[in-house]
C-alpha cells in the first residue's frame, strides 16, 4: 500500500498538483468574490445589513 502511494506521488505531473490547488483556492474564496463579479443583488445587501455584526 505505502509502495503504490509512494509511486503515485512520484508519477504525478507537479503542474497537475498546482492546478489543483489552485482550482481548490478558486472553489474555497468564490463565495467571497461573487458580489464582485455580479455585483451586488438585494439579498447580497440584506443579508450584509440583516447578519453583519453590530
Amino acid at each position: 500500500m505505502r509502495k503504490a502511494a509512494y509511486r503515485l506521488v512520484r508519477n504525478t505531473p507537479p503542474a497537475l498538483v498546482y492546478v489543483i490547488f489552485l482550482l481548490l483556492l478558486v472553489l474555497a474564496t468564490a463565495p467571497a468574490f461573487r458580489p464582485v463579479l455580479f455585483g451586488l443583488s438585494v439579498d447580497d445587501l440584506l443579508q450584509l445589513r440583516c447578519f453583519s455584526p453590530v
